[in-house]
C-alpha cells in the first residue's frame, strides 16, 4: 500500500529501523502483548516486525488486501507515533442485529468473512485525535480504492477510547457484553448512508 497522507498524518510501511519505538508503544507503553498472554519481549516485537514487513510483498504477490500493520507517522516531525490497518475477521456478525440486516444473513452460528480496521496510539499521543485520523483515512481507502463493502471494527467494553472512535467514523455500534472477545462490533456500509452518519457524528 502507498503511503496515505492526511492533514496531520502519514501511514506507511514499517521498516526495521522502527523496532525500538513500536516496541516501546506496544509492550511498554500500551502493553498490547501482554494482553494476549504473549512473550512481550525485545526480541518477540522484532520477529513481528520481519513478518509485518515480509507480508507487505507476500499480500501484493498474492493479490490480497493491504492486511497488516502499517505505521501512523506524524506528518511535521516524521515521529512514529502508533499503528494502524486492515486484519481479516472470521467472526459470528449475524450474533449481531444490525449486521443481520445489511447482509441479508439468517444464521448466526456461521462465521463470515469481513475486512477489519484496527488502530493503536502511544498513550503519549492520545486524546488527539489521531486514532480517528489514521482510522478514517484507512475506511475512505478501503472503500474508495479497494471497493469494499464494509469494514467492521471489534474491541471490548472497557475500551471506552475505542468505542469513541468507532462511533465518530460513523459505524454503527453494537454491543455483546456477555460475549468472550467481540463485545463491541462497529459496522461501516459503504454508501451515502454511511456518509450521511459521519456529517451527524461531525
Amino acid at each position: 500500500m502507498k503511503p496515505i497522507v492526511t492533514e496531520r498524518l502519514i501511514i506507511r510501511e514499517f521498516r526495521p529501523y522502527d523496532l525500538g519505538e513500536i516496541y516501546r508503544i506496544l509492550d511498554v507503553e500500551l502493553k498490547f502483548i501482554d494482553s494476549l498472554q504473549q512473550d512481550s519481549s525485545i526480541a518477540q516485537r522484532k520477529k513481528w516486525l520481519e513478518w509485518t514487513i515480509q507480508s507487505y510483498e507476500q499480500n501484493r504477490l498474492l493479490l490480497n488486501p493491504p492486511y497488516g500493520d502499517h505505521a501512523i507517522v506524524l506528518k511535521d516531525s516524521l515521529q512514529l507515533i502508533g499503528t494502524c490497518g486492515f486484519v481479516p475477521v472470521l467472526a459470528p456478525l449475524g450474533l449481531i442485529p444490525y449486521y443481520r440486516y445489511i447482509a441479508d444473513i439468517s444464521d448466526t452460528e456461521r462465521n463470515y468473512p469481513e475486512v477489519g480496521l484496527f488502530f493503536a496510539v502511544s498513550s503519549h499521543y492520545q486524546c488527539r485525535g489521531f486514532a480517528h485520523e489514521a482510522a478514517m483515512a484507512l475506511i475512505n481507502y478501503g472503500f474508495d480504492k479497494l471497493k469494499l463493502q464494509r469494514i467492521v471494527g471489534i474491541t471490548h467494553m472497557y475500551n471506552n477510547p475505542s468505542i469513541a472512535v468507532l462511533k465518530r467514523l460513523g459505524m454503527k455500534v453494537e454491543m455483546l457484553p456477555d460475549h468472550k472477545w467481540m463485545q463491541v462490533v462497529g459496522i461501516a456500509e459503504n454508501g451515502e448512508d454511511w456518509k450521511n452518519s459521519i456529517k451527524k457524528a461531525g
